[in-house]
């Protein structure tokens, strides 16, 4: 078994889908810097096999293996790893011997859902493990070593160690079932001491029960005599009942005709009250409104006393507000006249101030103009002396370069003429060359060309396929999850069909006697064939959720009929009841159908059309249930039954579920448990139903699925070999290109150097020309500007002096002009807070103006109030006296009404004290009369109660139970008391187990199959415990033999790889070889024998792969993953490292991540890991092998 290639995609660093083929009979190198993500493949193997310990992912929690997102990427949803591993003839893996590739996939979910899947089959985690168990490859195996994992090795506890050993002895498979078993153990034994303890209890429960039958057959003796004498003493009781109901009878109306007497005579006094109750009600009420005259009237007048008091108060304020603004408005006239004082004074300042600033602007601007005057000669002098220099610098220049430039001249013309005679000899030879290098350059451009046009057209073709990949894949996707929807969906629907069948065929809901039945008849189909019993006709019913409520008052009643097929059977079945002793059971026989009644007079719904009835029970059905009629419309429904009540048998049912029949009616929610099995009877149709379609819709998917699959193989085939048909070209490309630019390169070269010689031979003709024309030019020039030089000289001495004597008029100008604007810059600040303390005072005139116009108006419109309260308190007084005058002219009228009042209520006293006598009289006799109509009643209620008494303990009359005794010689007392002592005998007995004999039976059932449990269990633990014996004698041998094995290779390598010295593998003492560790002693050459924890580094490396290797060497794993072990070596015990790998990889694939270049030579497949963009890891690759040949 080999690794084929690993396909990541949203796994840490990986974003993109990523697929790695991997060397299987060779070594693959993974290279790459720091942190792009060479680790996370390790992890992604480690993951997929079914890691569950985060710190071994390098993460805080299992959510941080799904790409978290970067600058540009959002977060991925999911992670998911497929490996793939190679498995010819089932070398390794037995179970999977008919898959030549097994594909071991792992998903996971930001939600926490996991996926594991087995070549696109979902299995569980336990699945992954027991695939490669005892294979090396796993969690605890030694085919992964992770980074650090060295490091663990050497410094881990001896009996972590030993983990290694185990894997490779093959005795961890046996660890787990040892541990199962263990499991299983602890678990029978613990079910073994239940069943002791529910023995114990029902033994002592036995011993009890026994007692409670021997009670309850006395108690249903002593029952039986108390039943007949209760029977005869009620007969007795309703008999003397019904004489004292006659005669109260009599009373009662005698009592009634004295009461019609004194009724009459309290109606005429009623009716003379009432007259005189009409006639003071109209007095009172217009007393009431006399007394409501009178009170508005003194209400009136308290408000006019209330008004004028306001009104004086109103005066008192306003004179109080006119004498505050009178010296208000006094204060403020004194005021304004003192602010127009200071005001007349500021302005008077301001005319000053401005004066003085008009004479200071004016000098301001004379010495301005001198000043610009004498700056603008100063300005012209200096720029005349600026100028003289810099033409007396240039000309003094000129002269210098003239010079030069003749001697120079003078020595060019020799080395040019000296260097045109190599040029021409060169030329020729260069000319030569150019002619070569063109016609090579010619044919490997025509070679490029078609090797670009090859890769033009395999581009396009890969790119076609990558789309039609993608598409592929995600079609693939889609169809896998949603195949995974659809098995989840109909696993479960299974479960629940299952479920309801498993409750269907226990009956849940029925009585005990018709679950008793009912198993009898499945446990012993012959019996149940023999008496012709069909089922239950709940068997044979469906009815839809919508209408069961209506119907329930039926089905409650029928649904627990056994159905059986021929009458004839009656008989044998009565036997088989009471054989078994079975409560009471309701038959039907489909040979004898009810009787079809007319059709009802009614607008319902007959029944037969709304249920569904299975054959054989549909004609039977059909004929039964027509007589029962739902009536839907539940407006009209008591309207209907008012005036059409069924006849019998006919019944009528309502959608809310009365049931309505000839002589009852029923109301309310029916309790039965028998309605259920309808109800799972139809949730049974509907997820059978639902279970079809999912079944239909998994084989459609599957198809297609299958059909997707094998178009993205055969695609996936081809892009392969476009891509190695892609890689060859680039390679040859590569090749051609690097020829054609070397052929170019000299090509560009020669022509440079032709061009450049000709050049330069031109250049030099050129320039020994131009030397001698320059050279005579030069000399007429140095004669020219000496005689400049000497003119310029004696100018720019005058200009200097002229400007020494400007400068000093200048600066005098400037200092005059100084002191003017300082004196100017006062003057116009004093100016500006004048005018801010000239602005302050104009505002505050303003408002002392304002103020004093609104004192003005205040004040006229307080004499205008005063005027006016004065007017509306002298019309106050005026009307006073006139309001006091009426009120006592309507207190008299007030009391003149009170009198009549009182008298009329004398009258309706008196009227009243008769009529108190008459309901006197009435009501004892009332009294009198409604005592012997309770005699009556209770005379009545006794022989009822006593009637129903009877009915209910026995179906005889009581007419014929008193036709059976002796009336006059029984004496009711003494039957009484003989009754009364067979009930404290009865009551004596305590409570009564009447189902002591049944439980009885059934608990002595219970207690034998306890027993066979538990002598079941006995055995078991026998057999668990002889299990784990030899599971321990087998993994005892197992270790000791690898062990052994294990320690002698690893001497053998440790001596390799540190050319000498010694190391051993020793045990720690334990009892038990299982539990013992493994420690490890080394000596390297040179050195004493110490503690591995002694070594350097390099050394405790060394080590730890001198152990890995020497389990490889005993059983080698199919594959090996290296991380970066060769970090702690150097150079020379590198190459001791890579050559033990290469002498191993004939019998395991190595993969090995390095930074080490030592290590990647003996690779023969390398990929590069690189981070083009922040945070996503992507790779490429390179065959060595291939890639020497394009070379070569």
């Amino acid at each position: 078994m080999r690794i084929k290639n690993i396909k990541v995609s949203g796994f840490k660093s990986f974003c993109h889908p990523v697929n790695l083929q991997f060397k299987q009979h060779g070594i693959t190198i993974v290279v790459g810097p720091n942190g792009c993500g060479k680790s996370n493949v390790v992890d992604a193997i480690r993951w997929v096999l079914g890691e569950q310990r985060v710190k071994h992912l390098r993460g805080g929690s299992m959510e941080d293996v799904i790409f978290a997102g970067s600058s540009y990427h959002k977060p991925s949803g999911m992670a998911e790893v497929s490996l793939t591993f190679s498995n010819p003839q089932g070398d390794t893996l037995r179970q999977y011997a008919d898959y030549t590739e097994i594909a071991v996939t792992r998903r996971l979910y930001r939600s926490g859902e996991s996926v594991y899947m087995i070549n696109k089959t979902p299995v569980r985690l336990k699945d992954v493990r027991e695939l490669f168990m005892d294979t090396g490859v796993g969690g605890t195996g030694y085919s992964i070593i992770e980074q650090g994992r060295v490091g663990e090795i050497v410094s881990s506890k001896p009996i972590e160690r030993r983990t290694l050993i185990d894997d490779a002895a093959g005795i961890v498979k046996f660890r787990f079932k040892r541990e199962t078993a263990e499991k299983r153990l602890e678990e029978t034994t613990q079910n073994l001491f239940r069943v002791t303890d529910v023995l114990g209890a029902l033994s002592e429960q036995e011993d009890g029960l026994k007692e409670h039958v021997e009670k309850a057959e006395k108690y249903l003796d002593l029952q039986q005599q108390c039943g007949q004498l209760e029977q005869q003493h009620l007969s007795l009781s309703l008999h003397q009942a019904a004489i004292n109901e006659d005669k109260a009878q009599e009373l009662v109306q005698g009592h009634q005709q004295q009461q019609e007497d004194l009724q009459n005579e309290k109606s005429v006094v009623e009716t003379e009250m009432e007259r005189l109750k009409l006639e003071q009600v109209q007095r009172g009420t217009h007393v009431g409104e006399r007394r409501e005259q009178l009170f508005q009237k003194e209400q009136k007048i308290q408000e006019a006393e209330n008004q004028r008091e306001l009104e004086k108060q109103n005066l008192q304020n306003v004179g109080e507000q006119q004498q505050g603004q009178e010296t208000e408005l006094a204060e403020l006239k004194q005021r304004l006249t003192g602010r127009e004082k200071e005001r007349a004074e500021i302005e008077s300042r301001l005319k000053e101030l401005a004066q003085r600033l008009g004479e200071l602007q004016a000098k301001l601007v004379n010495i301005e103009e001198l000043r610009t005057k004498e700056n603008s000669a100063l300005q012209q002098a200096s720029e005349d002396a600026s100028v003289l220099q810099k033409r007396l610098l240039t000309v003094h220049t000129e002269l210098t370069n003239q010079t030069n430039q003749k001697n120079f001249l003078d020595e060019r013309l020799e080395n040019l003429t000296e260097r045109q005679q190599r040029l021409q000899d060169q030329e020729q030879s260069h000319r030569n060359l150019l002619q070569e290098a063109t016609l090579q350059v010619s044919d490997s451009e025509e070679r490029m060309q078609s090797i670009r046009l090859q890769k033009e057209e395999l581009s396009v073709k890969m790119a076609e396929f990558e789309s039609q990949l993608a598409d592929q894949h995600m079609q693939l996707t889609e169809t896998e999850t949603q195949l995974e929807d659809l098995r989840y969906q109909h696993s479960t629907a299974q479960s629940r069909i299952e479920s309801l069948h498993q409750i269907q065929t226990q009956y849940e809901g029925f009585s005990d006697s018709v679950k008793i039945f009912m198993q009898l008849m499945q446990e012993d189909p012959e019996i149940m064939k023999k008496l012709g019993v069909s089922g239950l006709l709940a068997d044979y019913i469906t009815v839809s959720e919508e209408i069961l409520a209506a119907v329930s008052p039926v089905m409650a009643e029928v649904l627990d009929w056994v159905v059986i097929e021929c009458a004839a059977d009656f008989p044998e079945l009565e036997i088989f009841c009471k054989e078994h002793e079975l409560g009471q059971l309701k038959f039907i026989a489909l040979d004898r159908p009810a009787s079809i009644p007319q059709a009802p007079k009614t607008k319902g719904i007959p029944l037969p059309e709304i249920l569904e009835f299975k054959a054989p029970l549909k004609e039977w059905g059909e004929k039964y249930f027509s007589r029962f009629t739902l009536l839907k419309d539940e407006i009209n429904f008591w309207n209907e039954s008012g005036n059409n009540r069924p006849e019998a048998p006919y019944e009528w049912l309502s959608t809310t579920g009365i049931h309505l029949t000839n002589s009852n009616v029923s109301i309310g929610k029916v309790q039965s448990g028998s309605l259920g099995f309808l109800q799972r009877q139809q949730q049974i149709v509907d997820v059978e139903k639902y279970a079809e379609d999912l079944n239909k819709k998994l084989k459609k998917l599957e198809s297609e699925q299958q059909t997707l699959r094998e178009k993205y193989e055969t695609m996936k085939q081809e892009q392969e070999s476009s891509e190695e048909e892609t890689r060859k070209l680039e390679f040859e490309l590569l090749s051609c290109n690097k020829e054609l630019e070397h052929h170019q390169l000299e090509e560009r070269r020669t022509q440079q150097t032709v061009s450049q010689i000709a050049q330069d031979s031109a250049t030099i003709l050129n320039e020994m020309e131009s030397s001698r024309q320059k050279e005579n030019t030069a000399s007429t020039s140095i004669k020219t500007l000496e005689k400049e030089r000497t003119e310029l000289e004696e100018k720019t001495t005058e200009v200097q002096e002229r400007i020494l004597e400007q400068q000093s008029r200048a600066d005098a100008c400037a200092e005059e002009l100084l002191t003017h604007r300082v004196s100017l810059t006062e003057i116009t600040e004093q100016q500006k807070n004048t005018e801010e303390t000239a602005d302050r005072l104009r505002c505050e005139i303003a408002e002392t103006a304002l103020r004093l116009e609104q004192l003005e108006t205040s004040r006229n419109d307080a004499g205008l109030r005063l005027e006016q309260s004065r007017k509306r308190i002298t019309e106050i007084d005026e009307s006073f006296a006139g309001m006091l005058e009426a009120r006592t002219i309507m207190k008299l009228e007030l009391d003149e009404e009170i009198l009549l009042h009182d008298q009329k209520s004398e009258e309706q006293t008196l009227l009243t004290q008769k009529l108190q006598e008459r309901q006197g009289l009435l009501e004892n006799s009332v009294s009198v009369s409604h005592q012997e109509s309770l005699k009556l009643t209770e005379f009545r209620i006794q022989r009822e109660q006593l009637e129903n008494q009877i009915a209910e303990i026995t179906d005889k009359s009581p007419e014929e139970i008193i036709a059976e005794m002796d009336v006059e010689t029984a004496d009711l007392k003494k039957m009484g008391q003989e009754l009364r002592g067979l009930k404290v005998r009865l009551n004596t007995m305590g409570a009564v187990n009447l189902s002591a004999p049944e439980e009885y039976a059934a608990l002595t059932e219970r207690i034998d199959f306890l027993k066979s449990q538990s002598d079941d269990l006995d055995k078991a633990l026998d057999d668990l415990k002889e299990t784990i014996k030899d599971i321990n004698i087998e993994s005892r041998r197992r270790f000791r033999e690898m062990y052994e094995l294990i320690n002698e290779n690893f001497k053998k390598v440790f001596s390799t790889l540190f050319e000498g010295g010694e190391a051993k593998l020793v045990l720690t003492e334990s009892e038990d070889l299982l539990s013992a560790g493994v420690d490890i002693v080394a000596q390297p050459p040179g050195k004493k024998l110490q503690n591995i924890n002694l070594l350097s580094g390099g050394e405790k490396a060394l080590t730890a792969i001198s152990l890995i290797f020497a389990i490889f060497l005993v059983k080698p794993s199919p594959f090996c993953f290296l991380d970066e072990v060769d970090a702690p070596l150097d150079d020379v015990n590198v190459v001791r490292f890579t050559r033990l790998i290469t002498s191993l990889s004939y019998d395991s694939q190595f993969i090995l991540i390095t930074h080490n270049k030592k290590t990647m030579e003996i690779g023969d497949l390398l990929y590069g890991v690189t981070m083009e963009e922040p945070g996503i890891s992507k790779t490429v690759s390179v065959e060595f092998n291939e890639a020497s040949r394009l070379i070569a």
